[in-house]
C-alpha cells in the first residue's frame, strides 16, 4: 500500500538535518571518526563545497511523495524489491563518505531493522550496477511516518570515504522479510525520463528475476521512480579566475578582464538545482561600487584611481531545502594609476637659469627651454641663454598613463653672475651635504642664500673672512648665494644633495 502525502507538508517544520541517534548495535564503522558535515557559507579556492545533502532526488522534481516496503518478498506476500538505487554522475572527482536516505519501520515487536547501504560502481556496458565499492550496515529506529523528514532521516558513513572519478550508484537494501519503508517520489512520471532508479528484485519464488533492474527500462514511464536518496559528497569547486592585468590606468575601456571556468557539476542537474544555467548564480563586484552578473569573462573600466578590490562570488544552488547556497568568494586587488601631473620651476640669474622638476607620478621627463637650443631630459637642468628676454619653457612630464606639460616663464638680464667668483671666493665642499664652507671673504660682506623660487632661506653678515652654512636643513636641490661687500657683488649656485 502507497499513502499519499503533500510535498508542502515536508517543506514545514525544522530548520536543520537531525542527526540520527544509533542503537547499540553491530555497524562496519566507528562513529567517532564520522565525518564533519559542517556547512560554512564561505569556502576558498581549491577547497570543497562540504558534504551535503543532494535532495534533488523527490524533493524538487516530485509534486508528491509515497512511501515503499523493502522486503525480499515471499509467495504468500508478493513484496519483491528488496531494495533500492539511485544513479549519479561523476563529471569531476568526487568523495563520497556516506549515503542518506529516509525510512521508517512498522513492525511492533521489534525497536529498529537493519538497513545495509552499498557504494557501487556504474557499469556502462550492461547499463547497470557494476562493482561494489563500499558498504555501511545502519539501524532503522523510526517506527511510524511523519511528513517531516527530518524525523526519518538515516545517515550512513562508509570506513572511508571513496573517490569516484565515473557514474556511481548508492543503494540501499533490506536482507529479511520484515516491514521496512523508503521514501520515494510519486510513481506517475515526475521522475523526469533519466531511469536513474533501480530496484532489486529478490523474491526465492521467482528466482529468474533476482537481481537489479533498471525500474524505467524493465517496468515502464509508471516507474520513473526517484527515491528521496543522496550521496553524502564532496568536491573541488574552482581553482581560482584569472584576471589579464593588476595595473592599470584609468579612463582605459575594458582596461582589465577576467576569466573563471566552472568546473561540470555547476552544469549537472544532480548537483545544481540551475544546472540549466550555471552562470546565473556568478556575481563580479569590482570595488567601486559596480558589478556584473550571470557571465564568466567581463571587462571592466575604472573612471578613477586608486586601490580595488575585484572579488567572485558563484555559487551551486542545492536541492537540500534547508541549506540551498554552496558558495565560494575568491579575491583579487587590482591598483589603477594616478595620472602624471607636470610640475617644475626654473630661475634666472643674468644669462643663466637653473631649473627643477618635481612632477607627480613621472616616469621621466623632457625641457624645452624656449630659445630654439636642444632641450634637456635632466630632473634639474641649468641652461645659458644667448640674450637678455623672456622665455616660454616647457616641461613634460611622462606617466605610464598620460603625458603632462606645463609652461616656466623666465626673464634674463644682464646682471648675471660673476663668471670670476672662484677667483674671489673659496666654497667648498659644492654640492654640499651638512655644511658649506665660503672662505676668502672681504669684511664685512652681507650673504643671502636663496631657492630657485627666490625665497630667501638663510641670511648672515660675516665678521671675519670665512663662514659655514649649515645644509643639512635644507631640502635637496639648487641654490644660489649672493655675496655683496662694499665694492663687489656676486652670486654663487650651490647645490645641496643628501
Amino acid at each position: 500500500m502507497r499513502n499519499l502525502y503533500l510535498l508542502i507538508l515536508i517543506m514545514t517544520g525544522g530548520t536543520a538535518f537531525a542527526q540520527m541517534e544509533l542503537p547499540g548495535a553491530p555497524q562496519s564503522h566507528a562513529t567517532a571518526e564520522n565525518p564533519d558535515w559542517t556547512r560554512p557559507f564561505e569556502k576558498v579556492a581549491v577547497d570543497t563545497c562540504g558534504a551535503y545533502f543532494n535532495n534533488y532526488i523527490g524533493l524538487v522534481k516530485s509534486t508528491d511523495i509515497y512511501f515503499e516496503e523493502m522486503r525480499t518478498g515471499s509467495g504468500a506476500d508478493f513484496t519483491p524489491y528488496a531494495g533500492r538505487a539511485q544513479r549519479f554522475h561523476a563529471n569531476q572527482p568526487i568523495e563520497i563518505s556516506g549515503i542518506q536516505f529516509y525510512s521508517f519501520e512498522t513492525n511492533p515487536l521489534v525497536d529498529s531493522l537493519m538497513a545495509i547501504t552499498v557504494l557501487y560502481d556504474w557499469d556502462d556496458a550492461l547499463d547497470s550496477i557494476g562493482a561494489e565499492l563500499a558498504r555501511d550496515t545502519v539501524w532503522v529506529t523510526h517506527t511510524e511516518f511523519t511528513p517531516l523528514l527530518v524525523d526519518l532521516e538515516v545517515d550512513s558513513y562508509f570506513d572511508s570515504p571513496i573517490v569516484v572519478t565515473e557514474d556511481y550508484i548508492i543503494a540501499v537494501y533490506a536482507d529479511t522479510d520484515d516491514s521496512l519503508k523508503i521514501i520515494t517520489n510519486d510513481p506517475g512520471g515526475d521522475g523526469g525520463g533519466e531511469g536513474v532508479s533501480f530496484t532489486l528484485y529478490d523474491n526465492p519464488f521467482a528466482p529468474s528475476f533476482t537481481g537489479w533492474y533498471q525500474t524505467l527500462e524493465v517496468f515502464g514511464p509508471l516507474y520513473d521512480l526517484d527515491y528521496l536518496m543522496n550521496p553524502l559528497v564532496k568536491y573541488h569547486l574552482h581553482d581560482d579566475f584569472l584576471m589579464d592585468n593588476d595595473t592599470i590606468c584609468p579612463n582605459v575601456v575594458s582596461a582589465v578582464c577576467t576569466d573563471y571556468t566552472q568546473v561540470t557539476n555547476f552544469s549537472d542537474a544532480h548537483y545544481n538545482r540551475f544546472y540549466d544555467t550555471p552562470e546565473g548564480k556568478i556575481t563580479w563586484f569590482w570595488g567601486d561600487g559596480l558589478q556584473n552578473t550571470a557571465i564568466t569573462d567581463p571587462c571592466h573600466t575604472y573612471l578613477e584611481s586608486g586601490t580595488y578590490t575585484v572579488t567572485l562570488i558563484d555559487s551551486i544552488r542545492r536541492h537540500d531545502y534547508f541549506d540551498f547556497t554552496c558558495a565560494v568568494e575568491r579575491t583579487k586587488t587590482i591598483v589603477v594609476l594616478d595620472s602624471t601631473k607636470a610640475v617644475g620651476d626654473g630661475i634666472a640669474f643674468g644669462l643663466d637659469a637653473s631649473f627643477n622638476s618635481t612632477s607627480i607620478n613621472a616616469d621621466s621627463v623632457s625641457w624645452n627651454f624656449g630659445d630654439g637650443s636642444e632641450g634637456s631630459t635632466e630632473v634639474s637642468p641649468t641652461h645659458h641663454y644667448e640674450t637678455v628676454g623672456t622665455f616660454d619653457a616647457w616641461l613634460t612630464a611622462y606617466g605610464p598613463c598620460n603625458i603632462d606639460s606645463i609652461l616656466i616663464t623666465v626673464v634674463t638680464d644682464n646682471i648675471g653672475i660673476d663668471p670670476d667668483y672662484k677667483t674671489l671666493h673659496s666654497i667648498y665642499p659644492n654640492p654640499a651635504e651638512e655644511s658649506v664652507y665660503i672662505m676668502d671673504l672681504e669684511l664685512p660682506t652681507q650673504i643671502v642664500v636663496f631657492n630657485l623660487l627666490g625665497e630667501v632661506v638663510y641670511t648672515s653678515q660675516t665678521i671675519n673672512n670665512g663662514i659655514e652654512i649649515e645644509t643639512k636643513n635644507l631640502a635637496p636641490g639648487a641654490y644660489f648665494i649672493q655675496l655683496t661687500d662694499i665694492i663687489n657683488q656676486s652670486t654663487v649656485k650651490l647645490i645641496v644633495r643628501h
